[in-house]
Order: C-alpha cells, then structure tokens, then sequence
C-alpha cells in the first residue's frame, strides 16, 4: 500500500490499534478530551467491548469520567450478549436434536469459538449455514422455536433471497434476528466472478458442539470473513471489527496460509483477499512473516488503483464507500478480465431470473419484463445505485 499521509494513522487511531494489537504500547497520559475520542473512535468501529478488555487486562487506568463510561459499555454489552447467546444455544441444541447440520458463522461463532467471551463480540443477528435441502426443515424448526419472515424489503424480496441470495431473514420478538443462508458466499458480485466449491467447503467443516453443530475450518473461516468484509461490506460498516477478529482467528486457530492462497486463486477471489490481508499486516502486524501476500497480488497498475479507495488511516477510521464509487471498486476487486466483463454486463442487461425476482415479475407479460428491463439501466443513472 502508498506510504501517503493517508495511511499515516491519526493519533487517536493509532493509540486504538497498538491497545487491540496487543503491543503493549499504552495510551500515557492523555486528557480528558483524548480518552473520549478514543471511547469515540472504539464505537464508532465497534470494538469499544474489546478496549474495556484490554485496558482492564494491562492494567491501564483511565480517568474516572471515561473508566465510567467504558464500564457502562461493557456492562451493555454483556446484558445484550447473553441474552442473545441463551437464543442460540437454544436454537443450535434443537439444530443438533434434529439433526440438522448447521455451521454458525460470523458473530454467532466468533464469539464463543475464537474470543471465549460473550461480552467481546457482539452480534447484530444471527447467522447460519445450511444445507439447501434441509433450509425447509431448519425454517420449520425455527418456525417452531416462534420465528417467522417478513418480507418488507422492496429491494430485497423474499422470493429473490431464497433463490439467488440463498437467505432467509427470520424474526421472533425479544430476539435478535436470525439468518439462514443455503450459500455462505453470496451476492451478486460472487456469483457472477467467483468459482466458489461450497460442497467441499461443507466436507471441510468440524464439530462445535456435536455432530451436526459445525465450523468452518480455519481457512475456509478466514476467506469467508475476508470477502466478506472486502465484496459484501465494501470495507465498510466496522471493518476494523473484521480485522481484529482475524487477528483473533490466526491466533487461536492452526491456519495453512498457503493453503489460503491456493483457495482464494482457485476461486477467483485473490485480489479481496490480498486486500484485507494488507489491511491485516498493516494494523496488525504479521509477526511470524506468514500472510501469503506475495501470492495474491494483483498486478502494480491495480495496486495503485485500489489505494485511491481504502487505506489503513481511511478504515481505522471508518471507512465508507457507497454510491458509484462502490460499483468501481466492486469491479478493481474482480481477479479475471472476462469476469469484470460479465459483471458489468450483468449489472447493466441483468439475467432474466434476477429481473423478475426483483421487480416482483414472475408472473408479468413478456412485454412487461422487456420495459422493465429497458428501465433497469436508466433506473441505475437516475438513482446513482446499483
């Protein structure tokens, strides 16, 4: 990555990753106004329940306005997550009586798996992977358990999720929502470019707790968060949250490196993946020299190219990048050339399964689709959003 002043971190930002890395740096003496901006920067990329953790365990002291404030935090965050694991544990013991595979994935299994602590991972939903042929029997299960869909989202309707998106969003009062996914790497973006096996990434997986409660193996988990972060959050939306649970992941877990590397080439997802891992090196250090960087590089044209869109200074600081720029660094993110291509056509002229799903057209006249397809591009220029 450029050596500018953009990947120069402030100093708030770089006292807040030497604390999450573990460097054993500590924050001095700051005033009063800087430990805020420091609580600040920690919520705004939700790892403030990590720095409570941190600071207690350097025995770092902070003052008493901003010590009470992290408490406080922290204190949240405990009441939140334990109420939401009592939820999973429910749900993942009837997964396991029914027999039912199910792998937990992102928050639902970060947090117990890799930080050993509720309060440290929080979880906006739930999320699991299922088999497309059993997703009927986990949505009666869940049905059972007094969860149900609502399908509300105009841009998002519930027919389109359950054929192209593969997931179903259920909701149950008191309790946070709950995602089935029949594929662990969906979008658009990965189905137009991506040569993703996920049949093999499910005879990879292992016991969590049970035989049909599972988890992705290591490098299968540290490519599912990576491209995540990089094609369906766009480095977006706490990407410094996704960082520090790889940090977390390469620490407690055995992970084949050049494995990672053969996978993400085999998939056609390398550039992402070389993407997030620089991010990784950069905030977070690589001090075993282990991240295969050197074997997921895009070329140097497309190195610079991506430095106009993410920088570390940009991501500890909250990265957003949405609107048009956000279609442009989907398509720098593509590996092949005749994949950028599909994936711009696709975007323009989609696929007919894709347009009547959207739109709600299963049932309309060919003339009908054929308008609304000539409407999608303009519709495209005129909201300035894919």
């Amino acid at each position: 990555m450029k050596k500018s002043s953009e990947g120069v971190l402030t100093d708030d930002a770089s006292r807040l990753v030497a604390l999450l890395s573990g460097r054993g740096e500590t924050p001095g003496s700051l005033a009063e106004s800087e430990w805020g901006r420091l609580i600040d920067l920690a919520l705004k990329n939700g790892v403030s329940q990590m720095l409570f953790t941190v600071l207690k365990r350097e025995g770092i002291a902070a003052p008493e306005a901003a010590a009470e404030r992290l408490r406080a935090l922290h204190l949240a965050s405990t009441v939140n997550n334990t109420k939401r694991v009592h939820e999973l544990e429910k749900i993942l013991a009837a997964f396991e009586r029914e027999r039912i595979t199910v792998i937990p994935v992102k928050g639902a299994w970060l947090g117990d798996a890799i930080y050993n602590n509720i309060a440290l991972r929080g979880m906006a939903d739930t999320d699991f992977w299922v088999q497309r042929s059993e997703i009927e029997a986990a949505k009666s299960l869940m049905a059972s358990l007094g969860y149900s869909t609502n399908d509300s989202r105009k841009d998002r309707p519930q027919a389109m999720q359950d054929e192209l998106m593969g997931e179903t969003c259920l909701f149950k009062k008191g309790s946070p929502m709950v995602e089935l996914h029949w594929k662990i790497f969906a979008g658009e973006w990965l189905r137009h470019t991506s040569r993703i096996d996920e049949l093999l990434i499910l005879q990879r997986t292992l016991p969590l707790k049970g035989e049909w409660v599972r988890q992705l193996s290591p490098e299968d988990a540290i490519i599912h968060i990576s491209i995540h972060l990089a094609i369906n959050h766009q480095m977006s939306m706490s990407g410094l949250r996704a960082l520090l649970d790889l940090d977390a992941v390469r620490k407690k877990m055995d992970v084949d490196w050049s494995l990672v590397a053969l996978r993400a080439g085999e998939w056609h997802v390398a550039t992402p993946m070389w993407l997030v891992l620089t991010m990784l090196q950069c905030l977070f250090g690589d001090p075993k020299q282990e991240l295969p960087l050197q074997l997921l590089q895009p070329s140097l044209v497309r190195r610079r190219v991506i430095d106009r869109f993410v920088s570390p200074r940009g991501l500890a600081e909250g990265l957003e990048i949405k609107g048009p720029k956000r279609f442009l660094f989907l398509f720098i993110m593509v590996d092949k050339p005749l994949d950028a291509l599909k994936l711009v056509w696709r975007a323009l002229v989609p696929d007919r399964t894709w347009l009547t799903l959207r739109y709600g057209m299963q049932e309309a006249p060919r003339w009908r689709v054929f308008a609304q397809r000539l409407w999608h591009p303009l519709s495209i220029v005129w909201h300035r959003e894919i």
